[in-house]
């Protein structure tokens, strides 16, 4: 009778080591991958940091002040209906048998409203640099470049990944 219990006892204690490794080589594996992937994008800058990163004098600041309001209500007007879009496409592929053409017509409205929100963040780019002296459009076009993920000293590759330093254009050494 010990000599079962035993038994059960050890088979027990095997099992739950199996799960524990195949759970650690599991969420190892995840976060491999999260690592290649490499940083996702940053959150937008507040307007202050903006200002203070840049050095902006006070009329700069008023100027820019009347910008931001109209840009973000456009922002997120784009962004509303982008969601709501995206929901639709989600339940046009849930249904049973949703004809092709419908999906795609879908997908040609999410690009749409995709082109129309870059082309709202490159317009108020545009103006808001027309505000800033030379320096200062330097060092937005800078922060920019770091903020995308391809820092002053470094290209991104055609993938979008950054290539690194003595890396050339295939991305090897």
């Amino acid at each position: 009778m010990k000599r079962d219990w035993l038994i059960y006892l050890v088979m027990f204690s095997l099992a739950l080591n199996l799960g524990t490794i195949g759970t650690i080589v599991y969420l190892r594996s995840q976060d491999q991958q999260r690592l290649a992937a490499g940083p996702g994008p940053l959150p937008p800058m507040p307007p202050k940091a903006l200002w203070r990163e840049l050095k902006l004098d006070e009329p700069q600041r008023q100027t820019l002040r009347r910008l931001f309001p109209e840009h973000h209500r456009q922002v997120k007007a784009v962004r509303q209906e982008l969601t709501q879009k995206r929901q639709e496409l989600f339940e046009l592929m849930k249904a049973e048998s949703t004809p092709w053409k419908a999906i795609q017509a879908k997908v040609q409205e999410i690009s749409a409203l995709q082109g129309s929100l870059e082309e709202e963040m490159a317009r108020f780019m545009l103006e808001f640099k027309k505000n800033l002296n030379p320096e200062q459009h330097a060092a937005f076009l800078n922060l920019l470049q770091t903020r995308l993920g391809c820092g002053p000293e470094r290209a991104c590759g055609p993938d979008g990944r950054r290539r690194g330093p003595g890396r050339g254009p295939r991305g090897g050494p």
